[in-house]
C-alpha cells in the first residue's frame, strides 16, 4: 500500500512538471512575441522613413547662424539665388555654372565694364533685385516665379541676432529655404565648405581655402616684419569728395590693417553701408603717407586737382592711388572674398622691398583662379593705371 502510495505521487509530480513546462513554453513564447513584432514594426518604420527621405530629394544642413534648414540634395539643387554682392561672390567665386540670376540694383547682373572680368556665361542673367547697398530690396514675386529653390544670405560680418530674424522671416515670406553665411573674412573658409557641400564641390572649395589662406599667410608674414614705428600711414578716401572713409576698426579695413597700415582716420566706424564723415582739417592733421580712393566715386581727381588736399604728404610723394573696381572693388564694396586680391595690391604698395612682387601677373593668376577668367596683361595694366606707381 505505501509503495502503492509512493509510486502515485511521484506520477503526480511528474504531471506538474510536464504542464508547467508547457505552461511555461507558451508563457514565453506570448511574451516573446509581441516583442519581435514590434522589433519588426519599428525596423520596417526605419527603413520607410529612410527611403522616404532619399525619395523626396532632401537634406538637412546647419547654416552659420545654427539654424536647422532643409534644401534640395546637391543633384537636385538648381536654382539659387544670392541676396547680395557678397553672397554673389562667394557662389560665383566657387562655382559660375551653378548660378542661374544674380543680384543687381538695375536689372542686368552684371554691367558692360564688369563683362571683361568674369566668364561670359554670367553675362546676361536676370536679376531679382539685391539686398546690397543702403536702398536695396528683392523683388519677392520674381524669385517666387523663378522656382528658386535656396536662397543664400551673407552679409559683411559675423552673423547677429537681426541676421537671423531676417533669414526666418524671409523664409515664411517666400516659403524657400533661406542660408545664412558670416561674412566675417576669417569665417570664410566655413563659408565655402558649407556651399560646397550643398552643391557638392567640397574638392573645388578646398582649393580655393588653400589658395585664399597662402595670400593671407604672405601678407601678414610681411606686416609682421615691420616696426609699428616704421608702419605707412594711410587715409581711405571715399565720397566724391573724398571727405568719407573707414576707420580702422570697420570691417570694410581689413585689406589695409592685415598689409600693415596705420589707418589715420579716428572717427566712429558707421555701421552697415559705412562711410563715415570726416573734415578737410581732420585729414590735414592727419598727414597720411599713402591716399587710397575709392574706384567708384571722384576721390581720385578731387584730391589731385583741390588746392585743399595739395600740401598733403600722399599728394606731395605722388602716393595717391584710385582701388582697382572691377568686376569689383579690391578692398571694399562689397568686402567679400575680392579682398583677397586686395591684400596683394597693399602690401605691394606699402612695403615693396618686402613684397616685391609684380602685381600685373599676380592679379591675372587671382582674376583666372577666383573670377574663371583669362585677363590679358594689357587689359590688367589698364585697370591698374591708377593703381600702382608707373615708373
Amino acid at each position: 500500500m505505501k509503495k502503492k502510495f509512493q509510486s502515485l505521487l511521484a506520477l503526480t509530480l511528474v504531471l506538474l512538471l510536464v504542464f508547467t513546462g508547457c505552461g511555461g513554453q507558451a508563457a514565453s513564447s506570448a511574451a516573446s512575441s509581441p516583442a519581435s513584432v514590434s522589433e519588426s514594426a519599428v525596423s520596417s518604420q526605419s527603413e520607410e522613413s529612410s527611403q522616404s527621405a532619399s525619395d523626396s530629394g532632401t537634406v538637412e544642413i546647419v547654416d552659420m547662424g545654427g539654424r536647422t534648414v532643409t534644401i534640395p540634395s546637391p543633384e537636385n539643387l538648381v536654382r539659387l539665388y544670392p541676396t547680395g554682392s557678397t553672397a554673389l561672390m562667394l557662389l560665383y567665386t566657387l562655382a559660375p555654372d551653378k548660378m542661374t540670376a544674380a543680384p543687381s540694383s538695375s536689372g542686368s547682373a552684371f554691367t558692360e565694364d564688369q563683362k571683361k572680368f568674369v566668364t561670359e556665361e554670367v553675362w546676361d542673367l536676370p536679376s531679382y533685385g539685391t539686398m546690397s547697398g543702403s536702398n536695396g530690396s528683392l523683388n519677392l514675386e520674381a524669385i517666387k516665379n523663378a522656382d528658386v529653390q535656396v536662397i543664400l544670405s551673407m552679409g559683411t560680418s559675423t552673423i547677429s541676432d537681426t541676421d537671423i530674424s531676417e533669414a526666418d522671416d524671409l523664409q515664411a515670406q517666400l516659403d524657400i529655404p533661406v542660408v545664412l553665411f558670416s561674412g566675417e573674412m576669417a569665417d570664410y573658409a566655413e563659408a565655402y565648405r558649407l556651399l560646397g557641400k550643398m552643391i557638392d564641390r567640397e574638392e573645388d572649395a578646398e582649393e580655393i581655402i588653400a589658395y585664399t589662406a597662402d595670400i593671407v599667410e604672405k601678407v601678414e608674414a610681411v606686416a609682421a616684419q615691420v616696426p609699428e614705428e616704421e608702419r605707412v600711414t594711410l587715409y581711405y578716401a571715399e565720397g566724391d569728395d573724398g571727405l568719407a572713409t573707414e576707420p580702422a576698426n570697420s570691417n570694410r579695413s581689413y585689406v589695409f590693417n592685415t598689409a600693415g597700415a596705420i589707418n589715420v582716420a579716428q572717427v566712429d566706424a558707421k555701421s552697415g553701408f559705412g562711410q563715415s564723415a570726416v573734415s578737410m582739417e581732420q585729414v590735414l592733421s592727419w598727414n597720411p603717407q599713402i591716399i587710397i580712393t575709392q574706384g567708384t566715386s571722384n576721390a581720385y581727381e578731387t584730391i589731385l586737382s583741390d588746392p585743399n588736399w595739395a600740401t598733403i604728404d600722399a599728394v606731395q610723394n605722388g602716393r595717391v592711388y584710385k582701388m582697382p573696381d572691377l568686376p569689383y572693388s579690391w578692398a571694399d564694396r562689397p568686402p567679400s572674398v575680392n579682398r583677397f586680391i586686395g591684400l596683394h595690391w597693399m602690401a605691394n604698395l606699402l612695403y615693396p622691398d618686402l613684397y616685391d612682387i609684380d602685381i600685373v601677373d599676380v592679379a591675372i593668376d587671382y582674376y583666372k583662379v577666383m573670377y574663371h577668367v583669362d585677363v590679358t596683361r594689357e587689359d590688367m595694366e589698364a585697370l591698374l593705371v591708377n593703381s600702382i606707381p608707373q615708373n
